[in-house]
């Protein structure tokens, strides 16, 4: 079983690379630059689609956006995926998927 999935976004034509990391410790982004937010399960208070087909992860003082078909899925898709990870027993099942999907 695998215990990263990552997608990536960008990097051609003058786009910036962004990476969508969802793991065994939460969901982050790296990109472009140093850039590197991570929000770790245990502080996940929201999982929701968001404007523009994006997928909001959010805490009380952090809030992620997950790029328009990240891992191949649709908002409301991967924010049921990503919810799902929240729970313990789940998250290494929902990561070997998102895994076999990413980029």
């Amino acid at each position: 079983m695998r215990r990263v999935a990552e997608y990536a976004t960008g990097g051609r034509f003058g786009r910036r690379r962004q990476v969508v990391r969802v793991d065994l410790h939460g969901v982050s982004v790296f990109g472009p630059g140093p850039g590197h937010t991570l929000i770790r399960w245990e502080r996940i208070e929201q999982i929701a689609p968001g404007d523009g087909g994006a997928v909001v992860v959010a805490a009380a003082t952090e809030q992620l956006r997950l790029p328009p078909g990240a891992f191949g899925l649709e908002p409301a898709a991967l924010a049921a995926q990503l919810t799902r990870a929240g729970d313990r027993d789940e998250r290494g099942v929902v990561i070997d998927e998102l895994a076999g999907r990413g980029h």
